[in-house]
């Protein structure tokens, strides 16, 4: 996002490029996402998160650019030009609310398709078989926003988001797992990379 500098404290009203990021993000937290949809068969709907926001220094200046950055959960009836098409609206009615003098850019960095693996299929079937032969009790879930199934999805390699240890907080400031756990982790892996092997 892009504004006019100015001093903080000038007789002018100086509308910073923090403050319009602000305004960005209320628009995009207002946005109307379709709900699940049923008849696709993915269980969770898009999701859109402001996850990183960059601009400004010190107290006084009213900064002319600021940098958001935004993850979209993409699914089987929302796909990445959806998603870019709801970026760019609110943009647009961003850049008519609070005039700037230049227009809002967006910058598409990476597209990942929407993945769900089924449970009967290669490397889940064969994760979730070794861990009840461990004596684990698990469930598969569908993983997201962001993560390695989606990445390998896009070049046609079918893989799962992760088996590990039992963690609290994911990815926040407090995340925690359970290392005690690293050893029966690790035999389940071997005896789903063996069983793989044997069955190829």
């Amino acid at each position: 996002m892009h504004a006019l500098s100015g001093h903080s404290g000038s007789s002018k009203t100086v509308v910073g490029a923090v403050s319009r990021a602000a305004h960005l993000v209320r628009l995009l937290d207002a946005a109307d996402l379709p709900a699940v949809d049923g008849a696709s068969g993915f269980p969770l709907p898009p999701k859109l998160s402001v996850t990183s926001c960059h601009g400004g220094q010190g107290f006084s200046v009213a900064p002319d650019r600021c940098d958001l950055h935004i993850d979209v959960r993409t699914t089987p009836t929302f796909d990445a030009q959806d998603a870019e098409t709801l970026l760019r609206k609110a943009v647009a009615e961003l850049d008519a609310e609070l005039p700037a003098p230049a227009p809002t850019e967006v910058t598409p960095v990476a597209a990942w398709p929407p993945f769900r693996l089924r449970e009967d299929e290669q490397p889940a079937a064969a994760l979730l078989n070794a861990a009840a032969e461990a004596g684990l009790t698990v469930r598969a879930k569908t993983a997201g926003p962001s993560n390695i199934g989606n990445l390998l999805a896009g070049e046609g390699i079918a893989a799962t988001a992760g088996f590990g240890v039992p963690y609290e907080g994911l990815h926040g400031i407090d995340e925690r797992a359970r290392l005690t756990e690293l050893p029966t982790v690790y035999a389940v892996y071997q005896r789903a990379v063996l069983d793989l092997l044997r069955a190829g």
